[in-house]
């Protein structure tokens, strides 16, 4: 080492220039390691365009890494890419896949085409998320259709969803599922708002709201079930469970022949009650028994009661009102409790409770309530 290599170190060597090989698929140079086949390296270029159709891990046994095969694959290739870059050359006036109008900008691109918004939506509406998590570039139009089929029977399949969850008298939601959002079921959830329907003898789903029309003529009945050992237990019958659509149609036309004849014979009034039966209120009476409170158990006629509406009930010739302090809401005369409600509508049973002497009220006695 000479003195001045020694003062300022020995000169850096200069890095050799990578040796450039000739790629035997292509014929073009290239650097670096390339990839290695039984027969030879090929450039990573080459590599890249076929390597999706080779089995990576079985070179040492797999017949196909040669040269030969790889060549004529990456051939094939770019004849595609090239037929690809051909037919997408000049955008058509209609979408090759609905026929619609196509987009005059931002026209969305397929592998080897063109397609309308249309389509390309109905793509984004895909349940499978592993097509449209793939790029669209990566379709053919014929690839691109198959996936329109699928998404337009897809389409078809929740409509008809739609369909079945809907009443078929209004049009009312009767599907027990989710809203599609959790803030959805959450809000459904605190405002109690869960799917209520009643099923018809031929699994018609008819929302409540409808169900409620036809009470006059099908009521909720309750009645008492032998279970063995002498006990009985209560059970909630729905008349409606046991007609068709066809006939609950009908009962829609039957009820509003039924209301009209309670109108022309009660007319005026906001309610008539008849009476199942009359007994004080012994559970209040336990904590409060200087108050007299009675029950009338009665199934509504005509219109509907309210808290605080008055009962007119009369009996030879002399009469009384009394004013509706609690009303429940049940489902027939022998049920004992019911839901605490302001109001029961015609074709419901209540429990009425009133301050008042009902000495004058008997079972089978019509009320009438203004």
């Amino acid at each position: 080492m000479g003195f001045f290599d020694s003062l300022f170190g020995k000169k850096k060597e200069e890095k050799k220039p990578e040796e450039k090989r000739i790629c035997p698929v292509c014929g073009n140079s290239f650097t670096g390691r390339g990839m290695d086949v039984h027969d030879g390296i090929i450039c990573l270029d080459c590599w890249e365009l076929v390597m999706d159709d080779f089995e990576m891990g079985r070179m040492d046994e797999d017949k196909d890494f040669y040269i030969a095969p790889i060549k004529a694959a990456v051939l094939a290739k770019k004849g595609e890419i090239a037929s690809d870059k051909a037919a997408k050359a000049e955008k058509p006036k209609a979408c090759p896949i609905c026929g619609g109008k196509m987009p005059g900008f931002l026209t969305p691109e397929v592998k080897d085409g063109y397609i309308c918004d249309e389509c390309f939506s109905k793509f984004n509406r895909l349940e499978e998320n592993d097509e449209t998590d793939k790029a669209l570039e990566d379709y053919s139009l014929k690839e691109f259709s198959a996936l329109i089929a699928r998404a337009d029977k897809q389409a078809a399949a929740n409509e008809q969803r739609k369909e079945q969850d809907a009443c078929p008298v209004c049009g009312a939601n009767v599907s027990e599922k989710s809203t599609g959002s959790l803030w959805g079921d959450i809000k459904r959830s605190v405002k109690e708002e869960n799917p209520a329907f009643v099923v018809l003898k031929d699994n018609q789903k008819i929302c409540t709201g409808c169900a409620e029309k036809v009470r006059l003529l099908y009521p909720i009945q309750y009645v008492r079930k032998y279970v063995g050992d002498g006990e009985y237990e209560g059970v909630h019958i729905d008349t409606l469970n046991n007609i068709t659509l066809a006939e609950f149609h009908k009962a829609l036309e039957e009820v509003k022949v039924k209301h009209q004849q309670l109108e022309e014979q009660y007319g005026g009034c906001e309610g008539v009650i008849s009476v199942g039966s009359v007994a004080r209120d012994f559970v209040n009476a336990r904590t409060n028994p200087n108050k007299k409170e009675y029950c009338i158990r009665g199934k509504i006629l005509f219109g509907k009661i309210s808290t605080g509406d008055l009962i007119h009930a009369g009996r030879d010739g002399s009469g009384s009102a009394m004013r509706i302090e609690r009303l429940q809401q049940t489902t027939g005369f022998e049920e004992y409790s019911g839901k605490k409600v302001d109001c029961v509508g015609e074709g419901y049973h209540a429990i009425i409770t009133v301050a008042e002497d009902t000495s004058c009220i008997y079972p089978g006695d019509t009320l009438i309530v203004v």
